[in-house]
């Protein structure tokens, strides 16, 4: 498959070359940041290495009640460390030289907001999934906290419940993320039996439910009700930002365009992300099962 003109659409006005490749991967990179959940839920962290090691405090040292001149008893704070590794997603379409030289600047807004949405959804699908072949493992991998929201949400206990956990396990959460369905069913619910009052109100950034902005997916596997977030102890690793590199076809009239992301997903405390789900016999808390 291939872009041309006749596939486009597109008048023959101005060159496309009025975006340049590396203005598309800064606009990948920008698109990225504002729409994937993963970067709007987790911290985003910078580099240019192949992997980060971020340092975590598992236990504060010691303390006591002394007299005068006591020998105060040394004591050690624990450490630990969670080191992310940097996965690359990449795509790449073949443009007609026609299509290049004679389209307007529209078609590299177009062509920039289609390699954005492709690389967004790939990073969140590994975020929101289990493990990815030759990419990140996520969420649904490690061991957090669940929460039992039964065969269906009826209040918004369980999201309460949440935050308690993740607080009892070290973590505040920051944002839940849930599937379309789930935000529609909770948007739904009312303040009392028989009552046509509904318990949230839309706001400008959509709902909050519990004091936490709501991010709704719809990669949100089946099985999972909500997540809850605590941004300090989940990070997004991207390295160097988006590259868009163009180069030529060898047999034909064309031109590639090639994008390439890499990134990483770390989970600095696992017990401190909390997933809300309807738990089955013998499942509780930290599995990492969907």
């Amino acid at each position: 498959m291939a872009m041309t003109n006749t596939t486009s659409g597109v008048g023959l006005t101005t060159t496309a070359d009025a975006f340049t490749p590396e203005d598309f991967g800064g606009l990948v990179d920008l698109a990225v940041k504002a729409r994937s959940i993963a970067a709007r839920s987790a911290t985003v962290f910078s580099t240019n290495r192949d992997k980060v090691t971020f340092p975590v405090w598992v236990a504060d040292p010691d303390v006591a009640f002394y007299g005068e001149l006591d020998t105060i008893a040394e004591t050690d704070g624990d450490t630990d460390e969670v080191t992310v590794s940097i996965y690359k997603t990449a795509g790449i379409s073949l443009l007609s030289n026609e299509l290049r030289d004679d389209s307007d600047p529209a078609v590299a807004e177009l062509l920039g907001a289609g390699l954005a949405n492709k690389i967004g959804r790939a990073v969140d699908g590994a975020f929101l999934g289990n493990t990815t072949a030759k990419g990140p493992d996520g969420l649904l991998s490690i061991a957090y906290t669940s929460v039992n929201t039964g065969a269906g949400l009826t209040n918004l206990d369980p999201f309460t419940e949440a935050r308690y956990a993740a607080i009892d396990n070290g973590s505040e959460l920051t944002s839940w993320i849930v599937s379309p369905a789930t935000a529609e069913a909770i948007s739904k619910l009312k303040v009392a039996n028989g009552s046509n009052q509904n318990l949230l109100e839309f706001v400008e950034d959509g709902i909050r439910v519990a004091g936490l902005p709501v991010l709704v997916s719809d990669q949100v596997d089946n099985q999972t009700v909500f997540w809850g977030i605590p941004r300090e102890h989940v990070v997004l690793v991207m390295r160097k930002g988006t590259t868009v590199e163009r180069f030529p076809a060898v047999h034909q009239d064309g031109t590639y365009v090639r994008a390439v992301s890499r990134f990483g997903i770390g989970f600095l405390n696992e017990a401190g992300v909390v997933r809300g789900h309807a738990l089955g016999s013998g499942e509780g808390e930290g599995e990492g099962e969907s």
